[in-house]
């Protein structure tokens, strides 16, 4: 069982994740067989949005093929699946570990998560948001860089880190996943100081087409200092690096550079060395919140090739959507 109870956050609902842990477990895919199994349910969702690397990354990659461990931020690959108690399949989570020796700091990204449709509300996405907390202890302790149970306990800090798409108001999917990582942690740094995209996943050679990037929001759990309304320039910056340091095994540095230069420019001309964090609402009754990080106020930051084929409200108005299609 990777999940550790202390890492999932009170705001989980207690009850819930006590049952879901007696219910479920989750454990890492350690060959070709479980592996398939996890990727086919990732790809069956992920697959036709083009979020999702293509299998034979992702196999070079648990394989540890793609991991340098002498690289100034070195990085793993984990698979995890969860069953129940029958051992049927419940959900899947992919995530890379990535630890930057030097800064003494472990970044878990998140890729993706997934709860099949017979075990949702059941607590067990949840754990999925937690276990990569484990991973990273791990990795701390395997580098020799452990000392506490959080960024501020005396060992290798560990945050979190995952993508998410701007706040729509036609697509109920965007506000329902971030209230769920703000009640577990996590906040949103600011996508006007850190305007974040990820790149075009596609095969472009095959494809003959020009990269599109993907801009998404910069999502982050700061392990053992969730309460901080804050975040250190440097761990913000650490956001892009580790991400980008897994995304140039298999994307050209032409490629990653635009978006680096994009993402850094806005950072560097940030006042300070400490960017407030946005609070991510905990319900419909705060959506009013998501105003920062609306479609319409988060795309103009990106180049307009970018932003998308779907027209841009302005967010004046698409707040005003947004509240009533929530209520709030």
């Amino acid at each position: 069982m990777i999940v550790d109870p202390r890492d999932v956050c009170p705001g989980e609902g207690p009850e819930k994740v006590a049952r879901a842990l007696a219910q479920f477990s989750v454990d890492e895919a350690q060959d070709g067989a479980a592996f398939d199994e996890g990727y086919r349910a990732l790809d069956a969702v992920f697959g036709p949005k083009g979020e999702l690397e293509r299998r034979e990354v992702l196999w070079a990659w648990l394989t540890g093929a793609h991991t340098d461990a002498g690289a100034p931020i070195s990085a793993t690959y984990h698979l995890l699946l969860a069953r129940d108690a029958e051992g049927h399949l419940a959900g899947v989570r992919d995530c890379y570990v990535t630890l930057d020796r030097a800064a003494r700091r472990c970044v878990a990204l998140l890729s993706h998560a997934l709860v099949l449709p017979a075990f949702r509300r059941t607590g067990l996405a949840a754990l999925l948001r937690a276990a990569p907390v484990a991973l990273a202890r791990r990795a701390i302790g395997d580098a020799g860089l452990a000392g506490g149970h959080g960024a501020g306990g005396g060992g290798a800090e560990v945050m979190l880190a995952a993508e998410m798409e701007a706040v729509d108001p036609d697509d109920r999917d965007t506000v329902v996943r971030l209230i769920a990582y703000g009640r577990a942690g996590f906040a949103i740094v600011p996508p006007d100081v850190l305007p974040y995209a990820q790149p075009d996943f596609r095969d472009i050679a095959a494809l003959g087409v020009t990269p599109v990037p993907l801009p998404l929001l910069a999502v982050v759990r700061q392990v053992g200092e969730e309460e901080r309304d804050e975040i250190p320039r440097a761990r913000a910056e650490s956001f892009l690096r580790h991400y980008q340091a897994v995304h140039a095994r298999e994307v050209s540095q032409s490629e990653l550079a635009p978006i680096r230069e994009n993402a850094l420019a806005r950072l560097a001309a940030f006042p300070g060395e400490r960017v407030p964090l946005i609070r991510i609402p905990r319900g419909p009754a705060e959506v009013a919140g998501f105003a920062p990080v609306l479609r319409s106020a988060v795309m103009p930051l990106f180049p307009p090739a970018w932003r998308g084929k779907a027209p841009l409200d302005v967010p004046e108005r698409e707040l005003e959507r947004l509240c009533a299609a929530w209520g709030g």
